[in-house]
C-alpha cells in the first residue's frame, strides 16, 4: 500500500478515537441525572489512549527504515503495551457500563472480565520470558492481548451500552437508539479489531476507522442529551428566580395590605365588644348577628397574620433546639384542639437541630393543624422523629380524608386549599414548605383520598 494512503488511513483512525474522547470530555456532566455520566471517563481515556497508540503505529509505519534491527523488538513490545492500556481502559468502561444495566447483566459481564484476566493472565506471565526473546513469542502475546482484551472490552463495553440504551428507549427517550448504536459500533470495532488481524486485508485498517467513526457520531449524538439536560436545569434556575422576585413583590404587598386590613379589623373588634358592654340587654336578642360579625372579623384577622407570617422575612436567630421541646410546646398550644384526638409523639431527647425555635414550631404547629382538620374525633395522629447520619427527618402522619392526586399536586400552592370555604386560608402548607427551605431541609408529602396523609421533613445538620 503506497505511504500517502496508509498515512492517511491512520491519521483518520486515530483522529476519530481522539474525537471520541473530546466528545466526552468536553461535555458538562454537573447537572446530568443519567446513570451513565460517571462511566464515561473510562471511555474518554480510552479513545485519547488509542488515538495515540494509532498515531505512533503511523511514526513506526513511516520510519520503520530507521529503527536499528536490534530494537526492532523493543518497538513491537512497546506497541503492544500502549494497545494493552488502551484495552484496559476499555475494560474498565465495560465494568462501569455494565454496573448500570440490570442486576443479571452486570454479574454474568463482571465474571466474563474477571475470567478473561485470569485467562490472560495465566497464558502470558508463566512464559514471559520466553515470549520477549523472539519474534514468535510477540506474535503469540499480540494475538493473545488482541482476541481476549481486545475483542472481550470491546464486545463486552459495545453489549453494556446498547442493553443501557435499551433500557432508556424502553422509558421513551429518544436518545436511547443512539446509545444502543453505540455499543453495535463497539461490538463491530471489537470484532475487526481483536479477530481480524491487521495485515490479513488493507482494507482491515479502513474497516476499523468506519467503525469507530460509527461510534463516534452515535455517540456525538446520545451525549447531546446532557447539553438538553443543562439548557432544562438552567431554564429551571430562571424561573425560580422570576418566581423568586414575582414572591418577594407578592410578600411585600401582603404586609402591606394586612398591616392596612389589620387597623379596620380592631376598630371593629372594639366597637362590637363596646356595643355589647353598652346594651346587654339586646346582646340575647341580636347576639346570633353579632356572633357572625365577630367570627368573619376574627377570620379576616387570621388571614391577615398568616399573610404576615408568610411574608416576614426570617429574624436569622438560631441555636441548637432540642425538637423534643419544639414538639411538646406545639401540642400545648393547640391543647384545646388536641384533647379530642391521639397525638403519639415518638423522639428522643438527645436529638437537637440547629435552627430558629419560632419559626420550627410554627412549622410543627402547621402541620398538626392540617394534621387535626383532616382527622376525625379520637383519631390518631403521629410525629416520628428520626436522626439518620447527618439528618434529622420529622414525620407527621394522620389517617383522616386524606387529598387527591389534583389536590397533593397543588398543595403547597399560595392560596390553595382542599378544605371547605372558610376553613382554610391556603397558606399553611406554603408556610411550611419555605420554612423548610429555610432551614436547608426538604418536604416531602404523601397522601391518598380516604387513607390519610404523611409529611415528612428532612433537614441536613448545620453548626453553629
Amino acid at each position: 500500500m503506497p505511504i500517502f494512503v496508509t498515512f492517511n488511513i491512520y491519521l483518520f483512525y486515530g483522529l476519530v478515537f481522539f474525537s471520541i474522547g473530546c466528545a466526552v470530555v468536553f461535555r458538562n456532566f454537573r447537572y446530568s441525572q443519567l446513570k451513565v455520566a460517571p462511566t464515561l471517563w473510562a471511555l474518554a481515556i480510552f479513545g485519547f489512549s488509542h488515538a495515540f497508540h494509532e498515531w505512533s503505529e503511523l511514526y513506526i509505519i513511516i520510519f520503520s527504515h530507521d529503527i536499528g534491527q536490534q530494537y526492532q523488538l523493543l518497538i513491537q513490545w512497546l506497541s503492544l503495551a500502549k494497545l494493552l492500556l488502551s484495552y484496559i481502559a476499555l475494560m474498565v468502561f465495560a465494568w462501569q457500563i455494565l454496573s448500570i444495566t440490570t442486576k443479571r447483566v452486570a454479574m454474568v459481564g463482571h465474571g466474563i472480565i474477571l475470567s478473561i484476566l485470569i485467562s490472560y493472565l495465566w497464558l502470558i506471565i508463566p512464559d514471559l520470558h520466553d515470549l520477549a526473546a523472539n519474534n514468535t513469542g510477540f506474535a503469540e502475546a499480540s494475538q493473545y492481548t488482541r482476541i481476549l482484551i481486545g475483542f472481550g472490552s470491546a464486545s463486552l463495553a459495545g453489549i453494556g451500552m446498547a442493553v443501557y440504551g435499551n433500557s432508556l428507549r424502553q422509558e421513551k427517550h429518544h436518545y436511547g437508539l443512539y446509545f444502543v448504536i453505540s455499543g453495535v459500533g463497539l461490538l463491530i470495532y471489537g470484532v475487526l479489531s481483536g479477530l481480524v488481524p491487521t495485515d490479513s486485508h488493507h482494507s482491515v485498517p479502513v474497516l476499523r476507522t468506519l467503525a469507530g467513526g460509527l461510534i463516534l457520531v452515535a455517540l456525538f449524538k446520545a451525549l447531546k442529551v446532557f447539553d438538553l439536560e443543562r439548557e432544562q436545569v438552567t431554564a429551571a434556575k430562571l424561573k425560580r428566580a422570576l418566581e423568586a422576585d414575582k414572591y418577594k413583590a407578592i410578600g411585600r404587598l401582603a404586609m402591606g395590605v394586612a398591616h392596612e386590613i389589620n387597623n379596620p379589623l380592631a376598630s371593629s373588634t372594639l366597637a362590637l365588644d363596646l356595643w355589647q358592654r353598652k346594651n346587654p340587654e339586646h346582646f340575647s336578642s341580636e347576639g346570633d348577628y353579632l356572633n357572625r360579625a365577630r367570627l368573619g372579623i376574627e377570620r379576616a384577622s387570621s388571614i391577615s397574620k398568616e399573610l404576615l407570617s408568610y411574608a416576614r422575612p426570617a429574624s436569622g436567630i438560631r441555636g441548637n433546639v432540642a425538637i423534643e421541646d419544639i414538639l411538646k410546646s406545639a401540642v400545648k398550644l393547640l391543647a384545646h384542639r388536641c384533647k379530642h384526638h391521639e397525638i403519639q409523639l415518638n423522639c428522643a431527647a438527645h436529638i437537637f437541630l440547629y435552627c430558629e425555635k419560632i419559626k420550627l414550631e410554627e412549622l410543627i404547629i402547621n402541620l398538626l393543624c392540617n394534621a387535626l382538620d383532616a382527622s376525625q374525633l379520637r383519631q390518631k395522629i403521629t410525629v416520628d422523629v428520626t436522626e439518620v447520619d447527618t439528618r434529622v427527618i420529622i414525620t407527621v402522619k394522620d389517617v383522616g380524608c386524606g387529598m387527591s392526586k389534583e389536590a397533593l399536586a397543588r398543595a403547597t400552592e399560595l392560596f390553595y386549599s382542599s378544605k371547605p370555604v372558610g376553613k382554610g386560608t391556603g397558606l399553611g402548607l406554603a408556610i411550611c414548605e419555605q420554612i423548610t427551605s429555610l432551614h436547608n431541609g426538604k418536604m416531602n408529602i404523601v397522601s391518598e383520598l380516604d387513607k390519610g396523609t404523611t409529611v415528612e421533613l428532612v433537614f441536613y445538620r448545620e453548626h453553629c
